[in-house]
């Protein structure tokens, strides 16, 4: 996918370049060794964005999808990434030919 405005540094992020309004896109399916709570959540220079934090509790083995779409504005040099966390240690895993993937396109300035 092209580039524009944004840069994908520090890795497996989106780094704004230009201050504006994006749309932000979150996908994945993940599922868990163990029966537990498994929260996913889009982050704004390493803090979770309400709006895109999703909490379920996972059966095990069982896929669950997290997905979603919002707007928010952002700053030149906001970092964007997904994090995944458990109440339980616990290994998660995606879903058999599953990508997580993570956009932001910008739409406003």
């Amino acid at each position: 996918m092209p580039f524009k405005n944004v840069a994908n540094s520090p890795a497996n992020s989106i780094t704004a370049a230009v201050a504006g309004v994006y749309e932000v896109n979150y996908y994945t399916n993940v599922s868990a060794a163990l029966g537990t709570t498994v929260t996913l959540a889009v982050r704004r220079n390493g803090t979770a964005i309400p709006q895109a934090t999703v909490t379920r509790v996972l059966s095990v083995g069982v896929g669950s999808l997290y997905n979603g779409s919002f707007l928010i504005a952002l700053n030149v040099g906001d970092v964007i990434d997904m994090a995944i966390s458990a109440l339980l240690a616990v290994g998660v895993t995606l879903g058999g030919g599953v990508n997580t993937t993570l956009t932001i396109k910008q739409i406003d300035v």
